[in-house]
């Protein structure tokens, strides 16, 4: 299992970066999964602080972009995201870490799993696929 992000979502992920938000920014990731790849073509930031992903919130989403909301990213999340994030609602969702420094942009990605309890799995990113050229 890995994700590839594309370069849509890859450029927005550069936005966060020039925005400089405040830890603990959290989003949804929209995409689609092909076979064990996940494939993250928006991010779309929608909280922070003590306000957290919920179940309710997963299903208006799902309503507006239908089985398309494939896991959340948050910027260098604190323990309450971490803890709610550990549940049935995000079974088998991808998670990724994003941490913005002024040079690159770090991106942790995860997958909620469940084994005796809820865990999350790291899993490795997809190199970039380059758009192939007919040399003329």
């Amino acid at each position: 299992m890995d994700v590839l992000i594309t370069p849509d979502a890859r450029r927005e992920i550069e936005a966060l970066k020039a925005l400089r938000p405040q830890p603990s920014v959290w989003g949804f990731l929209v995409g689609h999964k092909r076979g064990p790849r996940f494939i993250v073509e928006k991010v779309f930031p929608a909280g922070s602080g003590r306000v957290l992903p919920s179940e309710r919130l997963v299903a208006e989403l799902d309503r507006v972009w239908p089985g398309r909301a494939i896991g959340l990213f948050a910027l260098r999340p604190n323990v309450a995201f971490k803890k709610a994030i550990l549940g049935p609602a995000w079974y088998g969702k991808l998670v990724i870490h994003l941490s913005l420094s002024a040079g690159t942009a770090a991106v942790r990605p995860f997958v909620v799993e469940f084994g005796r309890k809820f865990s999350l799995v790291r899993i490795p990113l997809a190199a970039a696929v380059k758009a192939k050229t007919d040399g003329r």
